[in-house]
């Protein structure tokens, strides 16, 4: 596909490292020095106002399939997926920093009925999500589902001591239905084969069906003492505000919100059902300890400043807290919070990559999600109609990549190498992308 980005910030640049690979990416930005950015990219940097019906031209959006405005102004993006729409016919994406342009007036969706833009994209609004599905599983670092929650997919850091450390994979007794499909070691994912060797604190990815995932997490973290998760949000901006509203609605999840600025907190409180809010600034160690916050279950430190969201954390795990999930604003320290001890770190920008590299990338060929930033990814392929039914051990283009789960008609199959793989199934591949051309030539239709 041909896809436009305006905008060649830190969203634009990294949808352009996961969408190049396997598409044609323009990137239009006013800034000339932001081509050096691209540079060890393959893709074509044009230098413009994006919002230049000649620029847009020339960056080809009278031909492209997906024009992504990813500036951070909302104006410019709006008004770039109007023009674009004037040009051509390209589907549009456009990121918002707030929410109320995702709100229908009147009961109407305004930006797709008058301006043509198809999806907006907050990423705070992304990160809250992803956040909440990951507090909702005791231990685990990330969270998905898929096959519309048949299948599903969990995350955890091996501790020493574990079982899985004994024995070559091959060897591992992991309940039926449980596959592990990936590790990360020294900030390397990997697909795993019979013969790896799990190490104490590898991240590992374990994938199956629902039922079995949920059975196989006493492998990777203890059952919980008591039925209620307490939960400490630190920061009552947008993010900490959708996520205490998304865990104030469960009621085995007991929330607290810490925010600083008294007239936010009255907002908060005031939106929120069970919740507990308090004034207070969630570096105060006194505070902390008053309100028995290493008592939670999980800590969530969400203001928009790295440096507080570390220092919060870090406090948090002192106090005992027993998972530790922090915002992180610039990508170069994601890595830095893990090594500094937080369970989690996660950024707004890399939930909306996620978001718009999925909605893009639908079709016969769906990627269903980006996994450690992009170091790898789960895509669900159709294996096409007359494909001789062939042992999955043996199909060649699946070197470097594995497969999670079949979709089979109405059912779901976990498979092992025996599995006979035919036409009009549905394969969900894990793959760090380094194979993925060789994934669609084996699954190709016949010419």
């Amino acid at each position: 596909m041909q896809i436009v980005i305006v905008g060649g910030g830190e969203i634009g640049l990294g949808l352009s490292r996961t969408l190049a690979p396997r598409h044609d990416v323009v990137v239009v930005d006013h800034t000339a020095a932001i081509a050096d950015r691209f540079a060890a990219l393959d893709v074509q940097v044009l230098i413009g106002n994006g919002t230049n019906p000649d620029i847009l031209q020339q960056a080809g959006v009278g031909t492209c399939d997906f024009l992504i405005a990813a500036t951070g102004m909302d104006e410019v993006n709006v008004l770039a997926a109007l023009i674009a729409g004037r040009i051509g016919s390209p589907k549009t994406i456009c990121l918002t920093s707030r929410d109320d342009l995702l709100q229908p007036f009147g009961g109407r969706d305004l930006l797709r009925e008058h301006v043509g833009i198809d999806r907006v994209v907050w990423p705070e609004g992304e990160l809250a999500e992803n956040i909440g599905r990951i507090v909702a599983v005791p231990g685990a670092l990330d969270a998905e589902t898929f096959a519309h929650g048949r299948v599903a997919l969990l995350e955890y850091r091996l501790e020493a001591g574990s079982p899985l450390l004994a024995s070559p994979l091959a060897s591992v007794a992991l309940p039926a239905g449980v596959l592990i499909v990936a590790k990360r070691r020294d900030d390397r994912v990997v697909i795993p084969d019979g013969t790896t060797r799990l190490q104490a604190g590898d991240k590992v990815f374990v994938m199956g069906l629902a039922a079995a995932v949920a059975e196989a997490r006493r492998l990777f973290h203890p059952p919980a003492a008591r039925p209620h998760q307490r939960v400490t949000i630190i920061g009552g901006g947008d993010v900490g505000l959708l996520l205490a509203q998304r865990l104030d609605a469960n009621p085995n999840v007991d929330v607290c919100v810490i925010e600083r600025d008294q007239a936010r907190g009255e907002v908060i409180a005031a939106r929120l059902r069970r919740a507990m809010v308090l004034c207070g600034d969630g570096t105060d160690v006194e505070l902390l300890q008053s309100e028995d916050v290493g008592g939670s279950d999980v800590a969530v430190s969400v203001v928009d400043c790295d440096e507080r969201n570390l220092l919060t954390s870090l406090l948090a795990r002192e106090l005992g807290v027993r998972r530790v999930i922090a915002r992180v604003t610039r990508p170069a320290n994601l890595r830095l919070f893990e090594r500094m001890g937080v369970d989690v770190a996660l950024s707004a920008r890399g939930a909306a990559i996620a978001a718009i590299a999925h909605h893009i990338e639908g079709g016969p060929w769906s990627l269903l999600a980006v996994l450690e930033e992009g170091q790898a990814q789960v895509i669900e392929v159709p294996v096409p109609a007359g494909y001789p039914s062939t042992p999955l051990r043996t199909i060649a283009g699946l070197q470097g990549a594995i497969v999670g789960a079949v979709l089979r008609d109405d059912a779901v199959v976990v498979p092992g190498g025996d599995e006979a793989i035919r036409g009009g199934d549905r394969l969900l591949i894990v793959t760090t992308g380094a194979d993925a051309e060789a994934l669609r030539r084996q699954f190709s239709p016949p010419a």
